[in-house]
């Protein structure tokens, strides 16, 4: 450096552009091997987090195997269970776990399909009409919901409450599947066709009055007066309006399934 220096000055050169161009050389080898040690550095904390060199790719990594990870349950079945069943000695635990599956599915259907006909039979009104707003509001924005590949991991009983003559159990089920919304012109605006969203899904049963059983003879059911025979119009009714005659009341309850909501922080854009 000095041979250089001495070489520079006997030839002319301005000491001053000497020395800022020493300064220049300095401060980018100082600047080289701050990058290096920085790149190295998380590097290395890559490899400690991730097992790769490279940190986009290990936090992409993590992201899909996150994808691929079913959610954790509340699992409280084994504690009500037995309390429902106490009240309910008929129920059966199996075949309604199946169903909530099964409505859970065609809700789904329902919404891909915009059509709420695909909807599982044993469901209350407030539900199908639940269905009907979300169809409208994606038919009203131009929007399509779309679940491909859907896995449902796991249902289980989740809470039981039982409120006089009304008796709720909430089933959740952990589900994978390809959830995405798509505008007119196909473009995806929440969600992915690459990535598998987990969630957890909460379908309520209810026990509740079926007055759908009742009504205009529906699935086969007439009440009439036992003495003169004249259609008993009210379930409440006490008497016959035209004899008089006491009547028994007749108390026809099943179990519907009333409502499906996911749980997610996430908020769909419609």
């Amino acid at each position: 450096m000095n041979q250089l220096f001495v070489g520079a000055v006997s030839s002319g050169v301005p000491v001053g552009l000497i020395v800022t161009l020493v300064l220049i050389a300095a401060a980018a080898i100082a600047i080289a091997v701050a990058v290096y040690k920085i790149k190295h550095g998380i590097r290395q904390i890559s490899r400690n987090m991730f097992g790769t060199d490279s940190f986009v790719q290990g936090i992409n990594n993590q992201k899909r195997e996150m994808s691929e990870t079913p959610r954790s349950l509340q699992a409280m079945t084994g504690l009500c269970l037995p309390r429902i069943q106490r009240d309910f000695p008929e129920f059966d635990y199996d075949d309604y776990k199946q169903k909530s599956e099964t409505v859970l599915r065609s809700y789904m259907n329902s919404i891909e399909e915009k059509n709420p006909k695909l909807l599982y039979g044993e469901c209350s009104t407030a539900l199908k009409d639940s269905v009907k707003s979300i169809i409208t509001d994606l038919s009203n924005r131009g929007y399509k919901q779309n679940y491909d590949d859907i896995v449902i991991h796991r249902t289980e009983i989740s809470r039981y409450t039982k409120d006089g003559a009304t008796a709720r159990i909430l089933f959740v089920s952990s589900v994978g599947s390809y959830a995405y919304t798509t505008d007119a012109a196909g473009s995806v605006v929440y969600g992915s066709r690459d990535m598998k969203t987990q969630s957890v899904y909460e379908t309520e049963l209810v026990y509740i009055q079926n007055v759908d059983m009742v009504a205009n003879g529906s699935e086969g059911l007439g009440i009439n007066c036992p003495n003169c025979g004249a259609p008993i119009k009210s379930l409440g009714q006490k008497f016959c309006e035209y004899c008089g005659t006491g009547i028994t009341e007749i108390n026809i309850r099943a179990w519907k399934f009333s409502s499906i909501r996911e749980q997610t922080n996430a908020t769909r854009p419609y």
